[in-house]
């Protein structure tokens, strides 16, 4: 009987635990989307905010995020709503947008390092074009929707780090309530927006940002 208590008693803890550890992962990734970041900037004539977890110039720190090597990089293309509305009617095309101009800029950051790399190691600039698409086609991942164990992962710091660089997109079924581009933490870069369109047009601001242009080859 006392066996039978105390294994039940292990079972309750492991529960309580389990769910303790769970609440604090998704608690994580729900502060990501905070709006009390120390540093914040406009851009001007765009309506667009710029915001940081540190202090400082946002822009630098955008600039920082996008130009650090990353071993992985993932695109976050919206939640679940997003993707049922996208199925259903189709009118998703300024996000899908976004989702290129962004992937194509990281692929375009990865690809450089790796490029590079490959030329150290001694191969000539065809062959180090050709190792550089490898990696980046390996190592970028930018058709993902938000999933409860994604975000888990997220909450837990095992995607967005200095290792694994996380960019979301976050329209208006996914909780977007302003217009805004900021990096809540090292490694994660979060284009929020009011509609679709808009949140294109951050994706080419964050372009010029980095200085460098995807739409122009």
């Amino acid at each position: 009987m006392s066996k039978r208590y105390l294994l039940v008693t292990f079972v309750f803890i492991l529960l309580l635990l389990g769910g303790f550890l769970i609440d604090s992962w998704y608690s994580a990734y729900t502060s990501l989307f905070r709006s009390d970041f120390p540093s914040k900037a406009m851009i001007q004539n765009e309506g667009v905010r710029v915001e940081g977890y540190l202090p400082g110039d946002p822009l630098d720190l955008v600039n920082a995020t996008l130009y650090h090597h990353y071993e992985r990089v993932t695109v976050i293309l919206g939640s679940g709503d997003t993707k049922d509305y996208c199925d259903r009617t189709g009118k998703c095309q300024f996000r899908t947008l976004a989702a290129v101009e962004i992937s194509c800029l990281v692929g375009k950051l990865m690809g450089s390092y790796y490029y590079e790399t490959a030329r150290g190691m001694g191969y000539n600039d065809s062959a180090a074009r050709k190792f550089a698409l490898n990696q980046v086609s390996r190592r970028v991942n930018s058709g993902n929707w938000l999933t409860f164990s994604l975000k888990l992962a997220i909450g837990r710091g095992e995607i967005g780090n200095e290792k694994h660089l996380l960019i979301i997109l976050r329209g208006p079924l996914d909780g977007a309530v302003e217009n805004r581009i900021y990096v809540p933490r090292k490694g994660v870069l979060v284009l929020e927006a009011l509609d679709d369109r808009t949140l294109y047009r951050e994706a080419l601001l964050v372009e010029g940002i980095t200085g460098i242009s995807c739409s122009k080859g």
